[in-house]
């Protein structure tokens, strides 16, 4: 199997090894979207207070907008994290706008106005951990703008952000245990867009290509109690032209996605049901 690599910006205590064999072999084309239908807890008092929040500028020269729903403004420490996000991003817009327009100014053309806009969506609400994704939109310039993705997992007993991904051993534990999956499912999808099945080998965007190092990764869960669900949200041009868009790889959680699992966190991960 060829794989291309490109830049881009679990089981309870009692263990995984008497998993049913009917578990361990489940597919990706078996498990909806990590994100579609979030399973969440029922919210306590201070979540359903909480209303969602979204932060809007704009002038001659950009747009700006960036929001997150009301699971995250119940968390005080999780709000302060995205308003300094948030914060850090309009600034980064408004200095590198400037730059444009005196780039257009010095070099004779109109230039258009920037654009940065960041909401984020929960993926699932579970008793310890509260796991996000993200859309963000940018245009600096060109013939388009570009889409990408990021996540974070809130780990409430230890007031922290943690990336999911960081909740592997290691990218390469992540891939060796996907990887077989993974490569399946993208090109199921890649064929359905395509109108005809790929061929590895035989052109642009026809090998598969590393989960880690091409995708944001996000963690789901259909019970909301344990993770049991992968996705691997990848971007334009990384599995495909920019007339495909991105693509969203969904892995139900097997014994091989647990064993790359931090031990610390191997607890919260469930094979999927």
């Amino acid at each position: 199997m060829a794989i291309a690599l490109a830049p881009l910006a679990l089981l309870a205590a009692c263990g995984h090894e008497d998993m049913p064999e009917q578990l361990a072999g489940r597919t990706a084309a078996d498990a909806p979207p990590v994100r579609e239908a979030p399973a969440t807890r029922q919210p306590d008092a201070q979540t359903a207070e909480a209303q969602a929040v979204s932060i809007a500028d704009s002038t001659d020269d950009y747009e700006f907008s960036y929001g997150w729903p009301p699971a995250v403004a119940a968390i005080p420490a999780l709000a302060a994290y995205m308003q300094d996000e948030s914060d850090r991003r309009l600034a980064k817009l408004r200095q590198e706008a400037a730059d444009w327009q005196v780039e257009g100014d010095q070099r004779g053309f109109d230039a258009p106005p920037q654009s940065f806009s960041k909401e984020w969506k929960v993926v699932s609400d579970l008793p310890r951990f509260l796991s996000l994704s993200a859309d963000i939109h940018t245009y600096s310039g060109g013939a388009h703008g570009m889409s990408v993705s990021d996540a974070l997992v809130w780990d409430r007993q230890e007031r922290k952000a943690v990336k999911p991904a960081d909740m592997f051993v290691s990218a390469g534990s992540l891939d060796r245990a996907a990887q077989a999956r993974f490569c399946e499912e993208l090109d199921r999808q890649r064929a359905r867009k395509r109108g005809e099945p790929v061929m590895s080998g035989s052109g642009s965007f026809s090998d598969c290509i590393a989960p880690s190092a091409n995708s944001t990764v996000i963690l789901g869960s259909a019970s909301g109690q344990a993770f049991d669900r992968v996705g691997f949200l990848v971007p334009p041009y990384n599995a495909g032209p920019y007339a495909e868009g991105d693509y969203e790889v969904t892995l139900p959680v097997d014994a091989a996605l647990i064993d790359a699992v931090k031990p610390e966190y191997q607890r919260f991960f469930t094979p999927a049901g």
